[in-house]
């Protein structure tokens, strides 16, 4: 839309027609865009700051199209100052042989550094020996998987204040460069919060960050988090895994998988562990709880988890999110809707991962993947992000993917009956990503009283061909009426 926004003291004071472009007036400045678009700051409610910041940092594997090249380019990298080599993204799926690699030539290659590489989707690790020695964990050839990584993250000597500081900062400039001007940010550390609470108050932090802290294994009760508010930086919600991910096999299944008839993939939490676990946090003043669900099983075992927690006195005001709903059974599409459940999803994930689905899942369950259209048409709110940095930070990309649905390999819609329409896929990551952090009283519109939270593109998405909507540009970012971004 074109528009003239006034902005006082971080809020729109008045939103007046403009026929020229977009223009916004606060105390100070005026900014002119002609023949620019202006919109609501995009939302990408399920990504990981610290680790966007860590793949701008380190060794990175996901152009790497074999286990050898792999080997190449970590043999090109600079050991670093404590002495282990940490790299992130290969995905065997892109191999030509598409078999896990294993420690025998990373061993040869690295008989004495600690090496570890996270796959692509943070749900495996490959390390060598030397890494499983001072760990004092043993693999199969190398390949650990959810839980079992644990050992090593455990071994690996923390990052300084500075450098934690320096990659949240590197991580949210560029999503300020994307549009986004909020972030809800998954699996926080205890530990970083301080560093996002201390650059939020210096006015470093160039976007809005919602934490919700790692929970798993109590991390947020051991050390006394509780959540706390703030206009930069609000620490708002706990955050379980109920299994694992689809690439790896460890996504939880109602049934064998299609290339693996002996794996069902790996449940990570019992429904009366996880309903005591939620009740222990909704006591301790936890009102928002969100659950890693990507199996079929997950997702149903979540939703009879949630089922329990709204027949609670006081349950019905728990604000309960369902992160990456990927695999869902035809008879639990509606229960998101019955329990209102948010739907977090990741529509990248579908363009990069619907070719491995078709080997994990046999035909007649590949129409229960990525179910987008199904959930929105039974009442539910998508909140939509990336996941970033297992996908790029760009909400333009994934409005593409929700509007055509054209994964990477294919020439027409996968399951096109799927499809959001443009309008959708923009609520999505605008007030709908902002009801799944109970933040759309006052963010995700242009009206009166809300945020000034804007990204101002080059085109009108919804004039845009829809097979051009990823190549519209983003101009300019601001939050609370402040740019933060401009080309």
């Amino acid at each position: 839309m074109f528009a003239e926004i006034h902005v006082e003291r971080g809020r729109i004071r008045a939103v007046l027609p403009c026929h020229t472009g977009s223009i916004i007036i606060t105390e100070s400045s005026t900014f002119q865009f002609p023949g620019c678009s202006i919109y609501p700051g995009f939302v990408d409610n399920h990504a990981h700051i610290v680790g966007l910041g860590n793949k701008l940092s380190v060794v990175s594997l996901h152009t790497c199209t074999s286990e050898e090249e792999c080997i190449q380019t970590l043999q090109q990298a600079e050991i670093p100052a404590n002495g282990w080599l940490y790299a992130m993204g290969w995905n065997q799926e892109l191999w030509h042989t598409k078999n896990f690699p294993t420690n025998v030539n990373l061993n040869a290659a690295f008989p004495d550094t600690p090496v570890y590489a996270s796959r692509v989707d943070g749900h495996a690790m490959w390390v060598n020996s030397a890494a499983e020695k001072i760990a004092g964990t043993q693999s199969v050839n190398g390949i650990l998987i959810d839980a079992e990584m644990d050992d090593i993250w455990n071994a690996i000597p923390p990052v300084t204040e500075a450098e934690l500081r320096a990659r949240i900062i590197l991580a949210a400039n560029e999503c300020s460069t994307k549009g986004i001007t909020e972030v809800h940010d998954m699996d926080v550390h205890p530990e970083w919060l301080n560093a996002f609470r201390s650059l939020a108050e210096e006015g470093a932090l160039p976007i809005r960050v919602q934490s919700f802290v790692q929970a798993q294994h109590s991390e947020w009760d051991k050390v006394g988090v509780l959540p706390a508010g703030g206009e930069l930086h609000r620490i708002v919600g706990v955050k379980y895994y109920a299994d694992g991910a689809l690439g790896s096999r460890g996504a939880w299944l109602l049934s064998a998988y299609a290339d693996d008839p002996d794996n069902i993939g790996i449940q990570l939490l019992h429904k009366n562990e996880l309903v005591q676990n939620i009740k222990h946090a909704v006591e301790s003043g936890w009102s928002s709880i969100a659950v890693h669900a990507i199996g079929c099983a997950a997702n149903r075992m979540v939703l009879d988890a949630y089922q329990e927690i709204r027949e609670w006195d006081g349950g019905a005001d728990v604000l309960l999110r369902i992160e990456h709903a990927q695999h869902v059974h035809p008879d639990d599409v509606k229960r998101f809707a019955e329990l209102r459940v948010f739907a977090c999803v990741q529509p990248s994930h579908c363009m990069s991962d619907a070719i491995m689905a078709e080997h994990r899942l046999d035909a007649n369950r590949l129409p229960w993947a990525y179910r987008w259209r199904s959930l929105v048409e039974q009442g539910v709110k998508l909140g939509a992000g990336s996941d970033f940095p297992i996908e790029p930070p760009s909400p333009l990309q994934g409005i593409s993917a929700f509007v055509n649905r054209i994964p990477i390999g294919k020439d027409e819609a996968w399951f096109g009956e799927e499809r959001l329409t443009v309008e959708q896929a923009l609520h999505a990551f605008t007030d709908w990503a902002h009801a799944t952090a109970d933040m759309d009283y006052r963010r995700g519109k242009i009206e009166i009283g809300y945020d000034a939270d804007f990204v101002i593109l080059d085109a009108e998405i919804e004039a845009t061909p829809a097979d051009r909507i990823a190549d519209i540009n983003v101009l300019a970012t601001f939050v609370a009426g402040k740019r933060k971004y401009s080309v």
